[in-house]
């Protein structure tokens, strides 16, 4: 891979990040599109919307909820996907890279955002003395530091740790090579499965298996699946909640109350009558 290719893919993967710290999250660091632009920088598009596509599935389930700071997948996805594109093994070549850069690539989140920890504290005196353009430089200051973190490991790997690699996946024999493809066929429903344990409904679940019986014995295609999926989610949305279609109950009526008993002639006591001997 030549300097100049290394150095566009780390700018294009710093960009990424950086277009979710500051225009909310567009998704441009996720594989499924940071893969097909890999592949075009690098001449071979077909094999970088594969390969993005595939490692989607896999980091499917791997958000930034919160504080959390899950697998690194903007640099996993960029590096899988150059080294898969360089040493024409697909997929395979993909998860060797993309999972443990991933997973590496988080050391480099976690180190910016300790760095800017300390900024924060300037940005407060600043805040403190009004002083705006202060504040806003600590906040460049910081996105410089994160694109830093994100595009010197990527640049370091693609043109240095590239070869290795290549050579490492050249060595392997047949048994070990197709491991790894099994491994890249059950990776996908890894991530799946993580992102179901976040979304787990016990009411929706069920639809789950109904959406996998119709992909596994019919021959639905995955658009076709898709469309049903939606039309079953705009027919589950609109449908009025068992709450809502029930009426409310009627107010309570106070009861009235009881009148007293009238006395009946047969009821009453019979006088006592005292005779005289």
């Amino acid at each position: 891979m030549s300097l100049a290719q290394a150095a566009l893919i780390a700018v294009v993967v710093a960009l990424a990040y950086l277009a979710r710290r500051i225009g909310g999250d567009p998704g441009l660091e996720r594989p499924i599109v940071l893969g097909p632009i890999v592949g075009l920088i690098l001449g071979d598009l077909q094999t970088g919307i594969i390969v993005g596509g595939s490692l989607e599935l896999v980091f499917i389930g791997a958000s930034p909820i919160g504080g959390s700071v899950p697998p690194n997948v903007a640099i996993g996805a960029a590096i899988g996907t150059a080294l898969a594109v360089g040493s024409g093994h697909g997929v395979q070549a993909a998860l060797v890279a993309a999972i443990p850069a991933a997973v590496v690539g988080t050391f480099f989140e976690l180190f910016a955002k300790t760095v800017c920890s300390f900024l924060v504290h300037r940005a407060d005196r600043a805040a403190a003395e009004a002083r705006g353009r202060s504040i806003m430089a600590v906040v460049w200051a910081g996105n410089a530091v994160h694109f830093l973190a994100y595009a010197i490991p990527t640049f370091l790997v693609l043109r240095f740790g590239g070869s290795a690699i290549q050579s490492l996946l050249s060595g392997l024999n047949e048994h070990v090579q197709a491991a790894l493809n099994t491994a890249a066929a059950l990776l996908p429903a890894v991530g799946f499965a993580i992102l179901l344990s976040v979304l787990y409904n016990k009411m929706l679940f069920p639809l789950f298996f109904v959406g996998f019986a119709v992909a596994a014995y019919t021959d639905f295609s995955v658009i076709g699946i898709a469309i049903l999926a939606t039309a079953l989610v705009a027919v589950i949305m609109r449908r009025p909640s068992s709450s809502a279609a029930a009426p409310p109950p009627a107010p309570a009526v106070p009861a009235a109350p009881a009148a007293p008993a009238e006395k009946d002639a047969d009821s009453a006591p019979a006088p006592v009558t005292t005779r005289l001997v």
